[in-house]
């Protein structure tokens, strides 16, 4: 069986008028919000029973939702890992349609037994307040700098996108924080990937993203910036929020802490729709030097990076939007 993505790109590249995924590995469901998809029908009640399941990702929150208006999108990126008796929320979104998107996906956010937060930006950790007075106490793992005033600065204008709740409201809401710069397990066999190093000249610089001090801005290295590596037995898998530190750096970062180079799964923002063209060639170029067997991409990869990434990597490339679902 396999579905047709209909993309497109008309600036120059190569017209791509579709893209046929062949729907294979791992029972892995992508609706697409611009095919007419019943999702309860096509995902949730095909889904593997409990006890046949070794590990389940849910994006319950990012940028494009299914067609039919029964979803909600938002600039924003939620999944739900679920392994055994575990269930570890990465990122909150901006808070629209997390609980409502959960609803529609059977996902009850009451069992959830840890969040990791990505990164402090608001589209990743604005669903924290809403999730907190629902669940109560829970566990937040974070880099430290998650609370550092954040700022956009687009067109000469300047736009707070922090996180929008103090550290002492989201304690007082029953989370209990966890701040640490290193590599942390999260449960068995997932763990952060801690503070990335910056090894590429081209990735982890964006001049548009500030951090205030006192009364000056200066570029935010977002060292917040982490992802979650999770070992399964088809291999490992990578859960990015935004990857500001950069794809090629995080997979590199991963190489030396796990030792491996290849990739069962790649899943979530990549940050590529930020970059200049001749750095996203670089950047697919680097891509090369890691086996890679399916990459989902989500929220800020942007439309020109998502073709391209199509094209160099054909059947392996997916979109991974809300009510996506990748069960092993």
């Amino acid at each position: 069986m396999s579905y047709i993505n209909p993309l497109y790109v008309s600036d120059g590249a190569k017209h791509l008028p579709f893209l046929q995924i062949p729907y294979k590995l791992s029972r892995a469901f992508f609706p697409l919000s611009n095919l007419l998809l019943d999702i309860n029908s096509h995902n949730c009640l095909n889904r593997k029973g409990r006890s046949e399941l070794e590990l389940r990702i849910t994006i319950i929150c990012e940028n494009t939702a299914p067609a039919g208006g029964r979803w909600r999108g938002e600039h924003g990126f939620c999944a739900l890992i679920e392994r055994g008796k575990e269930k570890i929320l990465f990122d909150t979104g901006q808070g629209v349609g997390l609980f409502h998107n959960a609803e529609l996906l059977g996902v009850d956010l009451k069992e959830i037994t840890e969040v990791v937060l990505s990164h402090g930006h608001y589209d990743h950790t604005g669903g924290l307040r809403d999730l907190l007075q629902q669940r109560g106490e829970v566990r937040i793992t974070a880099h430290p700098h998650i609370f550092q005033p954040k700022y956009a600065r687009r067109n000469g204008q300047m736009r707070y996108i922090g996180i929008p709740y103090s550290k002492q409201a989201i304690e007082g809401w029953g989370g209990t924080l966890r701040l640490c710069e290193q590599a942390v397990e999260i449960a068995p066999g997932i763990i952060t990937t801690g503070v990335v190093p910056r090894l590429t000249p081209f990735e982890g610089k964006d001049e548009g993203l500030l951090v205030k001090k006192g009364d000056e801005f200066e570029q935010d290295r977002l060292l917040d910036d982490l992802s979650l590596i999770i070992d399964t037995s088809h291999g490992q898998i990578i859960l990015l929020g935004c990857a500001h530190a950069g794809l090629i750096n995080i997979l590199s970062h991963t190489k030396e802490l796990t030792g491996k180079d290849s990739f069962f799964w790649v899943i979530g923002g990549t940050h590529l729709g930020f970059y200049r063209p001749e750095h996203l060639e670089e950047i697919i170029q680097g891509l090369r030097a890691f086996s890679i067997q399916n990459l989902g991409a989500s929220h800020c990869t942007g439309l020109y990076a998502a073709v391209r990434l199509a094209q160099e990597m054909g059947h392996r490339f997916h979109f991974c939007n809300v009510g996506s679902v990748i069960e092993i």
